[in-house]
């Protein structure tokens, strides 16, 4: 649960004690986590990939590629990977920058790259219609239009987005503007300023990755994995750590505690108006949020992740329990030195407040199976044109008693309103994923800045992989016959 907190406590050296770990209760008959028993590994810090810098243009190179890596201790897996056997490089990119990217396929299948939260052309997008086959290579060009943020990349190819990610194919993405690197906040990647993908599997008995599809609860995982390992440990070197979260499962949500209250400055679009603590924060499929917490010299966190509160929504504790709702982690441990350097950071920024009273459009959005609006998604359907600049306001609503959805909008950013009929643990910020609670209806203040192409088109739907790809998933285009201002 959040708190206010203020900037001027914040910033001016805040200490808080270290407590123990929130407490929490798994059920009695959750599976035990793959390599649970086998000592912990050093945390992988994924290669910071900066690409080529020639005048304003930043030019990237990634191969989609079949590999092998040990996600179990001890055993060898088949995996897929960016530039690598398993995930990818976090890529590195500046407000302002103009984006060369080439993609390769070498995996045997159809694929795509979607670059999750930036603001960009339909036909840079990687939806799935720019879906292409092995062997040949895609070269999408953008400008980057948004302020400092954690975005991330993955597959979108109709119908198997859910199976391509979890073999591998993912990614974080770190968008760095002036204002942001002003601020002093911890920037110094793979020390103070650390990502942590958080990813899901299950396993055969020869520990490969189990492909198998539930029909409810689609790739679902039994072992968490962190930046694609099992039970990694993280050397602590500074007194004050930046965490980029990044909720990457498939299915799974997330309630992350660290056992002592830490401070949320970012969620999926940027910095906060002002820090939040809490104690925990929920993170939903495709959700990110950026976190501080204080260490405190020689004692060890644990990053865990604690169970969803009330079940998220769910009526009852066997679907609860299906979708690993109740489901309780330990993931990965901070150990911190007995000796730190503790600085304090300056304050961060106001925001201008949202404004709604200027929407131009009001849209309704009903969750319901793998249906939208009472339509699966059908890639020669556009549900709509957006013709007109301004915001618009969203209302989404899960119809579902006893499912959990989430919902996502490329090319957009949106702030939460109001939630009727359920909660949503964190609301503050900018957002693009949100979780929707079963029987609740979130409203959305939504902002889609208008690319206009007529061959291409933007998608929205739940982020739980395997809803959209058995067809949870609409399309929008905006012409380029909308008017400018």
């Amino acid at each position: 649960m959040a708190r206010g907190f203020s900037r001027r406590t914040f910033f001016k050296g805040m200490v808080l004690s270290a407590g123990t770990v929130l407490a929490a209760c798994s059920r009695s008959d959750q599976p035990t986590p793959k390599g649970a028993d086998k000592p912990a590994r050093p945390l992988p810090i994924p290669p910071l990939y900066e690409g080529e810098l020639d005048g304003n243009t930043r030019t990237f190179e990634l191969t989609a590629q079949e590999g092998t890596h040990e996600i179990l201790p001890g055993v060898t897996s088949k995996t897929w990977g960016f530039n690598g056997a398993f995930l990818g490089p976090t890529l590195y990119m500046r407000k302002g920058e103009h984006i060369r990217m080439t993609v390769r396929n070498e995996v045997p299948e159809p694929t795509v790259v979607h670059w999750h939260g930036m603001h960009l052309a339909a036909d840079a997008d990687g939806g799935p219609a720019l879906t292409f086959p092995p062997g040949e290579t895609w070269t999408p060009t953008w400008t980057v239009e948004q302020d400092a943020a954690t975005l991330w990349y993955h597959p979108h190819p109709h119908g198997v987005s859910a199976l391509h990610a979890y073999r591998g194919l993912a990614g974080g993405i770190v968008v760095a503007d002036e204002a942001s690197d002003a601020l002093g906040l911890p920037n110094t990647y793979g020390v103070d300023d650390i990502p942590v993908v958080l990813t899901d599997a299950k396993f055969t008995d020869e520990g490969q990755l189990d492909e198998t599809i539930d029909p409810t609860y689609g790739l679902l995982g039994d072992t968490p994995l962190v930046n694609g390992i099992t039970k990694p440990e993280l050397e602590a070197q500074a007194g004050r750590l930046r965490l980029r979260l990044l909720n990457g499962a498939t299915m799974r949500f997330h309630n992350l505690s660290l056992g002592v209250p830490f401070h949320v400055i970012a969620t999926d679009q940027g910095l906060l108006e002002r820090p939040v603590e809490v104690d925990s924060i929920l993170l939903s499929p495709g959700e990110r949020a950026e976190v501080i917490v204080d260490l405190q010299p020689g004692k060890d966190l644990e990053l865990r992740s604690i169970g969803v509160p009330d079940r998220g929504g769910l009526p009852d504790e066997e679907g609860a329990n299906g979708f690993g709702l109740t489901d309780v982690f330990d993931l990965m441990q901070i150990k911190v030195p007995d000796t730190l350097d503790q600085e304090a950071s300056p304050a961060l920024p106001e925001t201008a407040p949202v404004k709604t009273a200027d929407a131009v459009a009001e849209r309704e959005f009903r969750l319901n199976g793998f249906q939208i609006n009472e339509q699966s998604m059908d890639m020669d359907r556009i549900d709509f044109e957006k013709t007109e600049e301004g915001p618009e306001i969203w209302t989404v609503t899960n119809e579902n008693a006893d499912w959990p959805h989430n919902f996502h909008i490329h090319n957009a950013r949106f702030r939460v309103l109001d939630v009727e009929g359920g909660e949503v643990e964190f609301t503050e910020g900018w957002h693009d994923t949100i979780y929707v609670p079963p029987l609740s209806t979130v409203r959305l203040h939504v902002d889609i800045p208008m690319h206009r192409n007529d061959d291409y088109t933007f998608m929205y739907h739940c982020h739980m992989l395997f809803h959209e790809d058995e067809g949870m998933m609409g399309q929008f285009r905006i012409p380029t016959s909308a008017p400018r201002s």
